[in-house]
């Protein structure tokens, strides 16, 4: 098989798994993942980012409460005959507690072309460019969340790719402990699908 078959094949049988079996991730796993997201490409060629993977249950547990918490929030202020539907949908924010390990990709916003303006000019469109870097950073770490998924996919691993659970980021960042100026780019449960 070449690269490009052995490739399709890959990523044809990658499929989002929300249920995992109790086999914990090697740290030989974790690690040869970590390597291929390493390889990601990212924005103006930088690697401004980091991929955090917590293994901890009580850690994941607390991260799920946190979203559970706000949640709960959000539906307090939902106009009525809604609540019910945002929380039946909201319930898939925390599948990411059966995962014996969550890989979350963190990135700096850092903004360059904005700081490169002429502060005694009026731009117009300042507020555009700031979005448009913002945005970069964005599609950039979503690279790097796929090759995570694929990288496991490749140890015979599954995973899911989440971004629902960012409803509470500012928590869950202080809960993992994301560095400062850092916004969580997806959560990412891994491990072994359930029944296998």
């Amino acid at each position: 098989m070449n690269s490009y078959e052995a490739l399709l094949s890959l990523c044809q049988k990658r499929h989002s798994t929300r249920a995992f079996s109790a086999q914990p991730v090697s740290e030989e796993q974790i690690e040869k993942i970590r390597t291929i997201a390493l390889t990601s490409p990212y924005a103006s060629g930088r690697k401004n980012w980091e991929l955090i993977v917590i293994t901890e249950k009580e850690t994941i547990a607390r991260m799920a409460d946190a979203v559970r918490d706000q949640t709960a929030i959000i539906a307090s202020q939902i106009r009525a005959g809604f609540a019910g539907d945002f929380l039946a949908y909201a319930g898939n924010f925390t599948v990411f507690t059966q995962a014996p390990a969550v890989f979350i990709p963190a990135f700096k916003n850092t903004l360059s072309l904005s700081l490169m303006f002429d502060r005694n000019k009026d731009i117009g469109n300042k507020e555009e460019i700031a979005k448009w870097e913002h945005d970069n950073y964005i599609k950039s770490i979503s690279c790097v969340s796929m090759l995570v998924l694929l990288a496991a996919e490749s140890l015979g691993l599954a995973g899911c790719y989440m971004t629902g659970p960012l409803i509470a980021e500012k928590t869950l960042g202080d809960i993992i402990n994301v560095k400062p100026n850092r916004s969580i780019g997806a959560l990412i449960p891994v491990g072994f699908k359930a029944g296998e």
